[in-house]
């Protein structure tokens, strides 16, 4: 079997992040620029799959202990997990990002509540104020980690699949409330 090496570094990191530095093996032919930027493509693309994969196992959903039994049961329960993951992982990729909009993940009525749940959340020093600009991803990804049990303190680790997970789960049961009992238009 024929492998290609190919070793990728990137060149500026967002501020306070190191280097991504990949060292590949493929069988994938590589001899020009573009085969070599598009295996790095699709490594890419691997990883954020594998991520897929932790929420939909025990990191988030834990869609492996199901206890359903048909086939069409197990399909329609993954149907629905793939679009929880996908907002799971959103904010978790956005957890930084102020240039998105809150809106890829969040309606308007659930940004609205957001904003309610802003006021509850921070504390009374600039360090324990969400930091971003609001509506932005990462301004609804700092309210969800924080409904998460996150301390909202920049030196902690950042939130992760399991911690974001709780806090969704927190928001949704949070905002069926809120909507129900404040704000029956957005029912």
């Amino acid at each position: 079997m024929k492998l290609y090496a190919l070793e990728a570094q990137e060149i500026q990191p967002p501020v306070g992040q190191k280097p991504v530095h990949w060292r590949l093996l493929t069988t994938h032919p590589i001899n020009s620029l573009e085969q070599a930027l598009q295996v790095i493509q699709w490594s890419g693309w691997r990883w954020r799959i594998e991520q897929l994969f932790a929420v939909l196992k025990q990191d988030g959903l834990d869609i492996e202990s199901t206890q359903l039994e048909s086939v069409a049961a197990i399909e329609r329960l993954l149907i629905l997990s793939l679009g929880a993951a996908l907002q799971i992982l959103q904010l978790r990729i956005g957890r930084n990002d102020t240039e998105r909009p809150a809106s890829l993940v969040f309606s308007a009525a659930q940004q609205h509540c957001l904003s309610h749940l802003v006021e509850r959340l921070q504390g009374r020093t600039e360090r324990q104020k969400n930091p971003f600009p609001a509506h932005s991803l990462a301004w609804a990804t700092w309210v969800i980690a924080r409904l998460g049990g996150w301390s909202g303190y920049s030196s902690q680790r950042p939130p992760g699949i399991a911690l974001l997970y709780r806090g969704l789960r927190q928001f949704y049961t949070f905002f069926q409330g809120w909507s129900t009992t404040f704000h029956p238009t957005y029912v």
